[in-house]
């Protein structure tokens, strides 16, 4: 593949980190008229309808259901649940503070492999883990209180985080065994199925959906589209000509994609002591990259010749 190819996949990478960091915007936005149940199935629909599109005007159809039916259910992780604690929390707090935290994600990854699957990391990326969450620390913690909403916020948000990295330990193992378009939609479509049970549970009848005007509703769908459907083909696309190293550097970009647009947009600052924060989680989460690349690359030297005498 030429340089040129991978430049212009590269460009799906960025617009991919570009929607996600918008996306956080967006949300924020509609959450003012809807509440979070109601909106995450208005955007998931919206989401689904949209990768359904694409799926029949490329002609891209399962050919197995059995690798579509196997990780559907890493749909209930993400972005059913991931995506459900998210927005809760970012109903508490700032768009800016959200997406900062968000970006913990890969430290998560590291760590959640290490507990459930005994990937031990090397020693940089725990120390790289460990500085990242004391930046989200740092981003979070100068004005937590002790049973107060932007506590509860973060720890929300966190959680999702939490179970967007379960999503990615576990899809990682199944990943070259499925096509993706249709698990994608799989799993989104198992993701409302979450989010209508939530919306049952945690009915809130306070903001009728009758009362919502067009805006409202408008924002909503293409909060959905940008931030479920487009990102996520985006990145697909990205994958097919760049490395997921490459890819994963290019997601260090969605902090600082969120804090560009939702400051000017929705009026957010951070403080001295959260943009300390916010740079320690950025600066961390693109080291933990290049360390698990560069321990992947050594595994990848060792098994080769193993490989080729089988």
């Amino acid at each position: 593949m030429t340089t040129r190819s991978r430049r212009f996949y590269a460009v799906f990478a960025v617009l991919a980190t570009l929607c996600w960091g918008a996306g956080v915007t967006m949300t924020k936005i509609a959450l003012q008229d809807f509440p979070p149940p109601q909106l995450l199935i208005i955007q998931l629909l919206a989401s689904v309808a949209c990768l359904l599109l694409v799926a029949l005007v490329l002609g891209q159809v399962p050919r197995s259901m059995g690798g579509t039916i196997r990780v559907m259910w890493l749909g209930a992780l993400e972005p059913g649940l991931a995506y459900f604690l998210g927005l809760e929390g970012l109903k508490r707090v700032s768009a800016s503070e959200a997406v900062v935290l968000s970006s913990t994600e890969s430290v998560m990854v590291v760590l959640l492999a290490w507990l459930i699957f005994r990937q031990v990391p090397k020693s940089a990326a725990i120390v790289l883990s460990i500085l990242g969450s004391i930046g989200a620390v740092l981003v979070g913690g100068e004005h937590w209180s002790l049973g107060g909403q932007s506590l509860l916020g973060d720890l929300l948000i966190i959680g999702g985080v939490l179970c967007a990295a379960g999503y990615v330990v576990n899809s990682a193992r199944v990943s070259a065994d499925i096509e993706p378009l249709p698990a994608l939609i799989g799993q989104q479509l198992v993701a409302i199925v979450v989010a209508l049970a939530l919306s049952w549970v945690l009915a809130d009848h306070s903001s009728p959906t009758v009362q919502v005007g067009w805006r409202g509703w408008a924002m909503a769908l293409a909060s959905g589209v940008v931030q479920y459907a487009a990102a996520f083909w985006f990145y697909l696309w990205a994958l097919k000509g760049i490395t997921t190293t490459a890819a994963g550097l290019c997601l260090n970009l969605i902090p600082v994609f969120g804090l560009l647009i939702s400051m000017p947009v929705l009026g957010e600052r951070l403080s001295a002591l959260q943009w300390v924060g916010a740079v320690v989680i950025i600066v961390s989460v693109a080291a933990l990259t290049w360390v698990n690349d560069e321990h992947a690359s050594a595994t990848r030297k060792w098994e080769q010749p193993c490989a080729t005498t089988t």
